[in-house]
């Protein structure tokens, strides 16, 4: 083989990413002629085409089809609590849903989520439609957070993950309302230490 035969191979294999939508570096894993900004760039034209994919083609031709029937059928055999009548009177409110596909790992997760912070809190997006580009359902997502806060505060525990009593910079709140009562009550009996060696 010739001097130039790798880059040849090099070549043809680019070539080939372009035609299947996809990275050199994703066919040949390698990542010798990359830096962190070129290979960031390749990866985020290759999600918008695997999303354009996925809401266009499979979610629109599959997905949706799929869950038509679905609960045309569930509503013919009772099992969802609605009569035929009164889903064909309206059977929009029964079907709507919405799709969340797999989400995506982060290539800079500090950067990528302080830039998510930044939008939220800007109004550019909504803290649902974030949590969705992850694959997550922001109800269920809730559910576990208010969970857990309940689950902390029963332990008399402070995180610093939680914003009701701890700043982004790890301080207490001044204004934090106390785990227990101002008079104590609520808050777990402690056994003196002449009780816990008697225990002993």
């Amino acid at each position: 083989m010739g001097e130039g035969y790798d880059e040849f191979m090099r070549w043809v294999l680019r070539a080939v990413a372009k035609a299947t939508g996809v990275t050199y570096e994703q066919i040949t894993g390698d990542l010798s002629g990359v830096n962190f900004s070129s290979i960031r760039a390749g990866l985020l034209e290759f999600r918008r085409a695997v999303e354009m994919f996925q809401h266009s083609t499979f979610v629109y031709q599959f997905c949706r089809r799929t869950w038509l029937r679905w609960v045309d059928t569930a509503v013919l055999i009772g099992a969802l609590p609605v009569s035929a009548t009164a889903y064909r009177r309206d059977p929009a409110a029964w079907r709507r849903c919405k799709w969340i596909p797999q989400g995506w790992d982060w290539v800079d997760p500090v950067k990528d989520i302080t830039a998510i912070v930044r939008a939220i809190r800007a109004g550019l997006i909504s803290r649902a439609e974030a949590v969705s580009r992850y694959g997550y359902d922001a109800a269920e997502i809730d559910r576990e957070i208010a969970a857990d806060n309940a689950r902390a505060d029963e332990l008399g525990l402070v995180y610093d993950s939680d914003p009701r009593r701890v700043s982004a910079q790890g301080t207490a709140h001044s204004g934090a309302a106390p785990l227990w009562g101002n008079d104590g009550a609520g808050a777990p009996d402690e056994e003196s230490p002449d009780e816990e060696r008697r225990s002993a």
